[in-house]
């Protein structure tokens, strides 16, 4: 639930800025009679996954046979590569992002109120959907819809009223560092979602070394016990683990790891 939580808050943040700096903006240069297009574009595309999102949780255990490791180790890979891209595209691009959606919306103000539209569903939208992936992710991964669902509802939750009292200006926060420090606790996430696709191929033999163990702490930390189940949530922990999807969860997380901390150059001014 944890991760789930951190994933929903983060991503509703980032959503909830957009709509934010769209609306901010009709109405600093005397467009706000136009905001219902803005709104209408956001309730669809939060329509549109949420649609997605249930139709994933509700039909992956109908899957049979080799189906659905198949499919739960694809959407981790994919889950993986969706928040690597969030995390890394954040810590580097944010900054940019007020000017960049200024530019888009002024672009759609002159081309007419489908663009409005337009472009409000496509920045929530892919939000959305991200999280929808993420939903079914965790539902494959912890055997269940009820804790993944409630976890990143309460983050989208937490997410809209702190992305209101942004807006209203009642709320100073750090958004640099909460991206920050968010994004530095997605890289254990994101890693232990790579690594259990790995796991999950190897159970059905498409990788190999299923019962060459990196270690088994199973004595100690009983993958059913209260511990492990909220490791597991969290961070797709098994107590044990191969040496390929040990090795997979390395491979990730040192070189995200280091383009996520990795210091941009600074440009050299000529004289």
């Amino acid at each position: 639930m944890l991760a789930n939580f951190l994933i929903g808050l983060r991503e509703g943040l980032e959503a909830a800025l957009v709509v934010g700096i769209l609306i901010a903006y009709l109405k600093k240069v005397n467009q706000g009679s136009r905001t219902r297009y803005i709104w209408w574009g956001v309730w669809s595309a939060i329509a549109l996954a949420s649609a997605v999102a249930a139709f994933f949780t509700t039909t992956s255990f109908k899957l049979h046979g080799k189906a659905e490791p198949f499919i739960s180790g694809l959407l981790s890979i994919v889950a993986a590569a969706l928040i690597t891209w969030m995390i890394i595209w954040l810590s580097k691009k944010a900054r940019f992002m007020k000017a960049e959606l200024e530019g888009a919306l002024d672009r759609a103000i002159a081309t007419g109120v489908g663009s409005l539209f337009l472009l409000a569903f496509v920045s929530v939208g892919r939000e959305g959907l991200e999280t929808a992936i993420f939903i079914w992710n965790g539902a494959l991964a912890s055997g269940g819809t009820s804790a993944v669902v409630i976890g990143t509802i309460l983050g989208l939750l937490v997410a809209s009223i702190l992305g209101w009292l942004l807006y209203l200006g009642s709320l100073k926060v750090n958004l640099q560092k909460f991206f920050r420090y968010s994004g530095a606790a997605l890289i254990f996430v994101a890693a232990g979602m790579f690594s259990y696709g790995i796991a999950e191929w190897q159970e059905i033999g498409l990788l190999p070394g299923t019962s060459s163990l990196l270690f088994d702490i199973s004595g100690t930390i009983s993958a059913e016990g209260l511990l492990g189940s909220i490791l597991k949530g969290a961070l797709n922990f098994t107590p044990t683990p191969t040496v390929l999807q040990s090795a997979g969860w390395l491979i990730y997380f040192t070189p995200v790891s280091y383009l996520f901390f990795k210091k941009p150059k600074k440009v050299a001014v000529k004289a």
